[in-house]
């Protein structure tokens, strides 16, 4: 039987069909730093990724992007670089450093051959700074989906260099004709607390994936098996999950998989996991390409990612896709874990709450561990149904094409 949700989501996107039929196509040109067939970028290639998938039929989309993965060296040898790309029915250029890649960044964007200019970024300097301010100068419309970097902990990350950007982005009254994209209530009040009420935002959710754990593995009777995934940098907050853990009495393994962006901050981690009592083994695993993370999340016990903030979490929600416990901190949209039965979203200001949960966790039995493992993966099959993220992020393109025609 047909939903009134699913015909409000059939009837909107049969309404942008014909939107643009008659009034032309829609195009975006999008700019993120990092792409296919990169994958140590993390989320921000999964959200692009997907949401290319689920509204390419509709929307006519163009990306540009690096020509090499994050901390490569080199530059990627499956595409041609300094050129147009088809990956996967979308045209991508893969812009090389330097110089050259900034003048076919400003060379693409005077071509003004598109309706919307989709920045992933608010301080990428070559990915959304430099596409911004020209855009700005050639009288563009923009929508910027800063993808968490207005939280208080990202914020803190090389605070010097944005505040200088914020002051003179506020003093040039920058905002004007710009649309963000914030995933969440929460991103929204991230980027209101920043930026004033004035700023105009559109919230859309980010398009999650739609792989699940096919097998729920029981818990280990020796020891929990908690995971991390992520990049290893300060904002993703390893080095104080690894604090937490010095003070975990029960026997665990903790494995880290991700890319070291900040060699300084893995230098400090390693340095704890050095310090920490025999009966916590921890052990590095190195990067999980897309398509492996789900399969390899559901052979653990609990995802454990206290991180200093996320817009949405590509990986927490790959992580109950898995059927793994949340153990969270509250700076994510993740919320409200414990009322579902599906994990604990605490605030870092109380370590001692996490470690008090991980004692909690490898302490339960293996009934009820999987119990909650079924509870998790039921709700997270309920949760990524496409339709209400796939209509929200067509609506704000609509949104911000209408205002570009206005």
């Amino acid at each position: 039987m047909t939903s009134v949700k699913d015909i409000s989501f059939e009837f909107i996107c049969l309404f942008i069909y014909l939107f643009i039929y008659f009034g032309g196509s829609m195009i975006a040109l999008v700019f993120s730093e990092y792409y296919l067939p990169g994958f140590k970028g993390g989320g921000p290639i999964k959200t692009i990724k997907n949401l290319f998938d689920q509204t390419g039929e509709v929307i006519d989309f163009e990306l540009v992007t690096s020509d090499r993965d994050l901390n490569d060296k080199s530059p990627y040898t499956s595409v041609i670089c300094g050129q147009w790309n088809n990956v996967f029915n979308i045209q991508v250029f893969y812009a090389q450093p330097g110089i050259a890649g900034f003048e076919s960044i400003i060379n693409i964007l005077r071509r003004r051959d598109f309706d919307i200019v989709y920045l992933n970024s608010f301080f990428s300097p070559k990915f959304s700074i430099l596409p911004f301010l020209f855009a700005k100068f050639l009288g563009l419309k923009v929508v910027i989906g800063p993808r968490g970097e207005f939280s208080q902990g990202a914020l803190a990350i090389k605070s010097i260099k944005k505040r200088l950007f914020l002051f003179c982005y506020k003093k040039l009254r920058l905002q004007r004709g710009v649309v963000f994209q914030a995933s969440s209530n929460f991103e929204a009040e991230d980027i209101r607390r920043v930026l004033g009420d004035s700023a105009d935002i559109y919230i859309a959710e980010d398009i999650g994936s739609q792989e699940f754990a096919t097998n729920i593995l029981p818990q280990s009777p020796s020891n929990l098996k908690a995971v991390f995934v992520s990049r290893i940098s300060p904002k993703k907050n390893l080095l104080a999950a690894l604090e937490m853990l010095g003070n975990v009495r029960a026997p665990l393994e903790y494995h880290i998989f991700g890319p070291v962006e900040d060699e300084s901050y893995w230098l400090q981690c390693k340095t704890v996991i050095e310090e920490l009592p025999s009966h916590i083994k921890v052990k590095y695993m190195g990067s999980l390409k897309p398509v492996e993370v789900v399969s390899t999340l559901s052979h653990y016990d609990v995802f454990f990612f206290p991180t200093a903030g996320e817009n949405y979490g590509h990986v927490i929600a790959e992580a109950l896709c898995a059927g793994l416990p949340l153990l969270i901190a509250d700076t994510t949209p993740w919320r409200d874990l414990q009322k579902y039965g599906i994990g604990w979203d605490l605030p870092l200001s109380n370590p001692d709450y996490f470690s008090g949960v991980l004692e909690e966790l490898a302490l339960m039995s293996p009934e009820q561990h999987f119990e909650m493992r079924s509870t998790v993966l039921e709700w997270a099959k309920k949760k990524f149904m496409l339709s209400d993220a796939i209509e929200a992020n067509l609506s704000m393109f609509n949104y911000v094409y209408d205002k570009t025609k206005g």
